[in-house]
Order: structure tokens, then C-alpha cells, then sequence
């Protein structure tokens, strides 16, 4: 898959989070509380995407300009185990997992916003793989 192609489905996420999903990532999983950058990098190509008050504003590929406030930051073979598993606890473990996923940001906004990272990641990979 492109860098565009993966963006196209980075689009179709948005739709879900603002769409079908929104009741659920808002109210369960507390995405109403999320506003900010949260950036996923793929092989070094990071889709960086914007959300106020639980609402996916925008995506694009790149930095965020004020840097990374939470992400994840993975190569293609850790999302391609992920999307397989879809187990946030594991692929971030460097307990339980022989090769996790980098955090990016913040310790204390991932923390705080850990539940909101694994939904965010699940719909990324419902949307990458449907």
C-alpha cells in the first residue's frame, strides 16, 4: 500500500470516527475528551490527524508542527501484527512483546489518553483492513 493509499483509508477513518462510530468512541470510550494532534507512523511516514472534542477534524501526512503530543510509532511488519491481534496492551508491552510499538509524545497525555490510542488504533485497523 502507498503512503496515499494508507491516507485515503486514514480519510475513511475519519468518516467512521465522525460517523457510525461516534457514539462509541465519545461516550465509551471518552473520546470526547481528546483534543489534539495523535499521530500513527507507518515505516517512517507519519499521518498525523487533528481532533477537538473527540472529533477527527482533519488528517495529513507529516510532523505535527508543535511536534508529537501522543502517537505510535511502528514499522510496517508491527502494524501488519497488529491489525491480526488488534491488542493495544501487547503491541506497546516491552514485557509481553518481542518487538512494540515506539510511543510517541507526551508519557503523561499517553497515560491519560490510552484508551482513546487503542480505539483510535482498532478503527485504524478495521479501516485498513476492510
Amino acid at each position: 500500500m502507498t503512503d496515499l493509499e494508507r491516507l485515503e483509508k486514514f480519510k475513511k477513518l475519519k468518516e467512521m470516527i465522525n460517523g457510525p462510530e461516534e457514539e462509541e468512541f465519545k461516550n465509551y470510550w471518552d473520546g470526547r475528551f481528546f483534543t489534539g494532534d495523535m499521530t500513527f507512523i507507518f515505516d517512517k511516514t507519519p499521518y498525523n490527524m487533528f481532533f477537538l472534542n473527540g472529533t477527527m477534524v482533519d488528517v495529513k501526512i507529516g510532523k505535527p508542527t508543535n511536534g508529537y503530543y501522543v502517537g505510535i510509532s511502528g514499522t510496517q511488519a508491527q502494524w501488519d501484527s497488529f491489525f491480526v491481534h488488534r491488542n493495544f496492551q501487547l503491541a506497546i508491552s516491552i514485557k509481553h512483546c518481542e518487538n512494540p510499538f515506539e510511543q510517541l509524545g507526551s508519557v503523561l497525555a499517553s497515560r491519560q489518553n490510552n484508551t482513546v490510542i487503542a480505539q483510535v488504533m482498532r478503527l485504524v485497523a478495521k479501516a485498513i483492513c476492510e
